[in-house]
């Protein structure tokens, strides 16, 4: 069962030196500055019609969108005059914990990284990887949410997997975009 969702809190800064995450629903969305922070942000998109800039680009988002905003990248969501129900899961995780996490050839911060070849802040999971990233999501939410003396570790576990699973598909989305791009260059040479 999902958690519910809570009141959107406008500030741009965390409270802790590890992760937060917030699962917020908005009848009628907000404007939002564009804005950046020193901390790594995963945004989950479930429902609305917004189209998010990062940087120079800009993504009109479906739900199930993850989007990846690395620390000091600008960033803002902008809404359509239709309004609908606006709902995401935000996850923030502080710089330097997100780096003591990883292991060597293992970083969990690679998803971010803007100088990869074929980078994009956007990844649509379809299907199966959609709906267990949604899943890991809400049960750190849970966890987080639970009177339990074990409720940081717990919450710790689903982090490190949601992170796994945000490495795989940003590995996955790289390949098939190089194999794209080299498709197309192969095809203007024959062509």
């Amino acid at each position: 069962m999902p958690v519910k969702s809570q009141r959107f809190e406008p500030r741009q800064r965390m409270k802790n030196n590890t992760f937060e995450v917030f699962r917020y629903r908005d009848d009628s969305p907000k404007e939002v500055a564009l804005h950046h922070h020193d901390f790594y942000e995963i945004y989950f998109f479930l429902s609305g019609n917004v189209q998010y800039n990062i940087e120079s680009r800009s993504y009109l988002l479906t739900p199930g969108d993850v989007l990846l905003i690395s620390p000091m990248e600008l960033h803002q969501p902008m809404f359509s005059q239709e309004h609908r129900t606006y709902e995401r899961i935000v996850l923030w995780i502080d710089k330097r914990y997100l780096e003591n996490l990883s292991m060597p050839g293992q970083e969990l911060y690679n998803c971010f990284d803007t100088t990869a070849p074929n980078h994009t802040n956007l990844l649509r999971p379809e299907g199966v990887s959609r709906q267990y990233l949604q899943f890991l999501l809400d049960q750190l939410m849970a966890e987080m949410n639970k009177e339990d003396p074990y409720r940081e570790v717990a919450a710790l576990a689903y982090l490190v997997q949601v992170l796994i699973q945000l490495n795989r598909l940003a590995l996955q989305n790289r390949r098939v975009e190089q194999v794209s791009v080299q498709e197309t260059a192969v095809y203007n040479i024959l062509g």
